[in-house]
């Protein structure tokens, strides 16, 4: 499968994810805040990615049963979330370029591109109250408190000139794979059949281990800079991707049988 064919089957709601995403990064007054926030959204929605952030609560959600507007909103968030994080990291890591093109930093300057995470963020906060879900904003706050332990240790560790693998699965499930965990977490609320925290763990455990599969193959495919991570030997990496993709799988048999979960499975191939 396809990403583009895996988003089909979530196709409604994941067009209800666009139009939410663009009602709350772009405003209808003519202030010069908003024209920048707006020339900003502008710039990165050139290159949105594969927006898999989203496509992971809403594909977990389908795999529960049903996707609800919450989720939609939930889904908005945690991109949000996953851009503002992006422009904060790029000024951190001092980065020139973000996915093929000049990073908001470098065309900008470290303050737009901090005041407008910033901004995103307080979106992410927003979003999470209108969706009125309980426990979405600890699940969500704990995902960002882990990401920042992530980002230092990875400052801490870059001086390095390579670590054990244990560090890096460390560092990068804390950067990346907490993230994706967090936001398949959120796809199994609110549940009011008691299944909800069999579906959260199952779904968690799939994010955690898909995200570190990402991680670990976007590492290999894009080569590293000196703002990366290095593992001192690299010959087991397939290994342990393979073993992390099994873990993955494995993980989504606590969920029930359909077209959602085999979706999620989809997802493992095509990274």
């Amino acid at each position: 499968m396809t990403i583009e064919e895996i988003r089909l089957t979530v196709n409604d709601a994941f067009l209800a994810f666009a139009e939410e995403y663009d009602r709350y990064t772009k405003g209808a007054t003519g202030d010069g805040s908003t024209m920048l926030l707006n020339e900003v959204e502008t710039y990165l929605g050139r290159h949105k990615g594969k927006q898999l952030r989203p496509l992971l609560v809403l594909l977990s959600a389908a795999a529960c049963g049903k996707v609800t507007r919450k989720h939609v909103l939930m889904a908005t968030a945690m991109e949000l979330l996953h851009n503002a994080t992006l422009m904060h990291d790029d000024v951190v890591d001092e980065s020139d370029e973000r996915r093929g093109d000049l990073s908001v930093r470098k065309r900008w300057g470290n303050q737009v591109a901090v005041l407008c995470g910033d901004f995103f963020l307080s979106q992410v906060m927003a979003i999470l109250q209108e969706a009125g879900v309980r426990e979405a904003s600890a699940i969500v706050d704990e995902a960002v408190a882990t990401m920042i332990r992530g980002e230092l240790a990875q400052l801490y560790w870059t001086a390095r000139d390579g670590v054990s693998q244990s560090v890096y699965i460390d560092v990068i499930g804390c950067k990346t794979a907490a993230l994706m965990a967090s936001c398949c977490e959120l796809g199994a609320l609110p549940m009011e059949d008691g299944q909800e925290t069999t579906y959260r763990e199952a779904l968690r455990d799939y994010g955690y281990h898909y995200g570190l599969v990402f991680q670990m193959r976007d590492d290999l495919a894009d080569g590293q800079t000196r703002h990366d991570i290095r593992m001192t030997d690299t010959s087991g990496i397939e290994a342990l991707i393979a073993t992390h993709k099994q873990l993955a799988a494995k993980a989504l048999s606590a969920l029930p049988d359909g077209r959602a979960r085999e979706a999620l499975r989809g997802l493992l191939d095509t990274i």
